[in-house]
């Protein structure tokens, strides 16, 4: 057998991702999305498959632009969002086969739909925009005209992925399959999100945020509205929740969310309640772990991520303890429905209990799987072929004692050929911060250690998936015990015999490009840095980012009521403390952490005279490394191999 060979930054165009199983009725298929990245077209190109209990697959659209397949309950129709024009609509297909048919036109698109549990309507979520003359631009968006002067009133008119949204509300439709009518449900200056059924079909509950601020508000609740349309009836309040499920009797509705609007940065819970909104519950009781699937990957994406559902011997949801996510039920306390060193992104539930899902590992991009009787079958191997020619290892997951003597986890890729000879090390830290390393397959990482660094990635004060307390700790204390957590478990990392402790490496996306400007800025350590969709001067990011204004949750503060607490812990503060060559890469459309942020970094390092390069995403968002243009998430691949090979 021939030496496998290292992973190249070209090899993403043979990944196939695979997201969203949707288990049938009956449990005899799995309709699930099949994604690639088409390097002709540089674009992604995604279609809906089917596989059977023999692990038989089928492709079963051809639209290229397919997503969210959904069975009917009577097993007759595969719903499914397709943007194969130029904004998203729902498709109707019937499971003997046959071409699809378009349920909806909107000019502003369709979202996900949910079938009635009898089959007879689909309820999805829809924009609308308060300004009328707003839907007509997109019918003249090509036009060789002056620019609409634009108008809005709440803070919300842009968001990272989207840009510019204006005054656009999400609203709920329903469609008369048989009829093929499609009717609005809701109106307002408000969003309206997340629907669920009755079990009778009679009425639909979903998530709202009407405060008269609530663009400026975290608050949201939990609405029933009839089938029919008319009154929304609220059944919480003063809380933000979101994601309603019915119980199987109807009697009682959960959810998602917080008791204290304020405590959105924190753990979310899942509470339940009555019809009429009395006996507020917490359903996890001692359980601390995190909700969703929340193991950082660039490959193994989640749809749904937290899988809410309601059966009938319990809640059912996707949970991430220590970086590794399963499956669990929540039913007089919280137990697990799965095992095993993994991250399950998505799963679905048939009739009988068969669970279909898809799961990843450190060492393979997701698949699909059924789960029953307590055992996992594999039913797809779409990147089999791919993995045998190619090198891909074992990460060692060890824990290592970092600030205030509690202990956490890192995992560590020893590079190509690391029995001979010393090697540099590269820290890699997590954005968020309310997020985890986890045991799912990160092409980024693989791909460097077959170019000769090795990769840590540790879980730092302030990362999800262990607990409250720890997720909170760092909250109005930035670059403290984080700070103390990533020297901590580098050192130990280093402590390995192939590391060269002269030639460490940081990386860092979002909160992990803060953590590298503050990191490089606090110790010379580290001998090069990378920092990509970095945050580094929190006062100005609270006034340009979409999310900026919610932020003083987590900081304590908004500029005006102490500027100086809020630059103290800002890293460009303490610019000229770095040593390190560091380069910075940023995209010009990010709405989440913008541009600025890493124009301020860079112009700095080059003022004072440090060695530094700023590399320019044009119309790339937040989520490049992720989602972006595959053209440029191959290039940005080889700049960081490149930088790092230049400078340790």
């Amino acid at each position: 057998m021939s030496e496998r060979r290292p992973l190249e930054p070209n090899d993403l165009y043979r990944l196939r991702l695979i997201s969203d199983p949707q288990i049938s009725p009956d449990a005899g298929r799995v309709a699930f999305v099949l994604k690639r990245m088409d390097e002709e077209k540089n674009e992604y190109v995604g279609n809906i498959y089917v596989v059977d209990r023999a692990g038989e697959v089928l492709q079963f659209t051809s639209g290229d632009k397919d997503s969210a397949p959904r069975w009917s309950p009577d097993g007759r129709w595969l719903a499914f969002v397709s943007g194969r024009k130029d904004k998203a609509q729902i498709h109707l297909l019937s499971t003997s086969g046959g071409e699809s048919v378009a349920l909806t036109d909107r000019k502003l698109g369709a979202g996900v739909p949910f079938w009635s549990p009898d089959s007879s309507t689909i309820v999805f979520t829809g924009a609308v925009s308060t300004d009328p003359d707003e839907e007509k631009e997109e019918d003249e968006k090509d036009a060789k005209k002056t620019a609409k002067t634009r108008i809005v009133e709440r803070a919300s008119y842009k968001l990272d992925g989207a840009g510019y949204i204006g005054n656009r509300r999400r609203h709920l439709f329903a469609i008369d399959v048989a009829e093929r009518k499609v009717e609005q449900l809701t109106q307002g200056d408000h969003h309206n999100d997340t629907p669920a059924w009755s079990p009778d079909s009679r009425h639909l509950a979903f998530a709202s945020s009407r405060n008269p601020r609530w663009d400026v508000s975290t608050e949201g609740d939990i609405y029933v509205i009839p089938r029919s349309g008319g009154e929304a009836r609220q059944i919480t309040s003063r809380g933000t929740y979101g994601n309603p499920v019915f119980s199987p009797d109807g009697s009682r509705i959960a959810f998602l969310g917080y008791t204290d609007p304020d405590d959105v940065f924190a753990p979310p819970r899942i509470y339940s309640t009555t019809r009429d909104g009395a006996d507020l519950r917490d359903e996890l009781g001692a359980w601390d772990g995190g909700l969703g699937s929340d193991a950082s990957s660039d490959v193994a994406l989640s749809d749904d991520g937290l899988g809410l559902r309601w059966l009938e011997h319990g809640l059912h949801f996707v949970g991430t303890e220590r970086g590794i996510a399963n499956i669990y039920c929540a039913q007089q306390g919280v137990r697990p429905v799965t095992s095993g060193r993994h991250t399950i992104t998505d799963y679905s539930v048939a009739d009988d209990g068969t669970i279909a899902l898809a799961r990843s590992d450190v060492t393979h991009p997701p698949d699909i799987y059924l789960f029953e009787n307590g055992e996992c079958k594999q039913l797809t191997h779409e990147n089999d072929a791919f993995l045998a020619e190619v090198e891909i290892r074992e990460p060692e997951r060890f824990t290592f004692t970092g600030a205030n003597g509690e202990e956490s986890d890192g995992w560590l890729l020893a590079p190509r050929d690391h029995e001979s000879g010393k090697h540099p090390l590269l820290a890699y830290i997590h954005g968020g911060p309310q997020t985890a390393h986890g045991e799912a397959f990160f092409f980024e990482y693989q791909f460097l250690a077959g170019q000769g660094f090795g990769v840590f990635s540790p879980n730092i004060h302030g990362s999800s998936t262990y607990g409250r307390a720890y997720q909170t700790s760092i909250w109005k204390d930035w670059g403290n015990l984080d700070f103390q957590d990533v020297l901590a478990g580098t050192k130990e990392a280093a402590t390995r015999g192939w590391v060269d402790e002269r030639r460490l490496g940081i990386v860092g996306g979002s909160y992990g490009g803060y953590m590298t400007n503050w990191v490089l800025s606090h110790t010379d350590m580290f001998k090069a840095g990378v920092t990509e969709r970095c945050l580094c001067n929190m006062v100005s990011f609270m006034g340009t980012s979409d999310s900026g204004w919610l932020w003083n949750r987590v900081w304590g503060f908004h500029p005006e009521e102490d500027v100086n607490k809020l630059w103290d812990m800002s890293p460009i503060k303490y610019v000229a403390n770095i040593n390190a060559p560091l380069m910075v890469i940023h995209s010009q459309g990010d709405d989440r952490t913008p541009f600025e942020q890493g124009e301020q970094m860079f112009l700095a390092l080059r003022r004072l005279g440090k060695e530094t390069k700023f590399v320019m995403f044009p119309e790339e968002s937040h989520g490049l490394s992720r989602g972006g243009k595959p053209s440029r998430r191959v290039e940005r691949l080889g700049y960081i191999r490149d930088w790092f090979r230049q400078h340790l």
